[in-house]
């Protein structure tokens, strides 16, 4: 489970690479999971040279502010694609907005969340 959750934000990245048409945004995106990529991994190559050992509380703080973050980003979708179709919000969402939307979603609770919650 640990490797899908470690995995899944870049298959995202390469399936957002696949539906997008803009170019400048494709290769935002590209450089963009690229580097968000690498730093996952050099943080997660140092951690495992220190060796912490981190009790139940810790990956239990890990796991809840992961699901609340998704929770929330989630709910902000819903909230402006509701707003998006009542025809309330002068911003026309598009696809490609979306699927960045959704890929940033997947990157903030799996790589940026357990970095901090593990610092602090």
């Amino acid at each position: 489970m640990k490797l899908l959750f470690t995995y899944l934000p870049a298959l995202g990245l390469l399936l957002l690479l696949l539906i997008l048409e803009n170019l400048i945004l494709k290769w935002t995106a590209i450089v963009a999971g690229a580097v968000l990529i690498a730093a996952a991994k050099w943080q997660r190559s140092k951690m495992k040279e220190e060796e912490i050992e981190y009790d139940d509380r810790v990956n239990g703080n890990i796991t809840k502010w992961s699901l609340r973050t998704l929770f929330v980003m989630n709910a902000l979708l819903l909230a402006m694609l509701a707003l998006d179709n009542w025809g309330t919000v002068p911003v026309e969402l598009s696809s490609d907005t979306l699927f960045v939307y959704v890929l940033i979603s997947l990157f903030v609770p799996f790589y940026i969340i357990p970095a901090i919650v593990k610092r602090f």
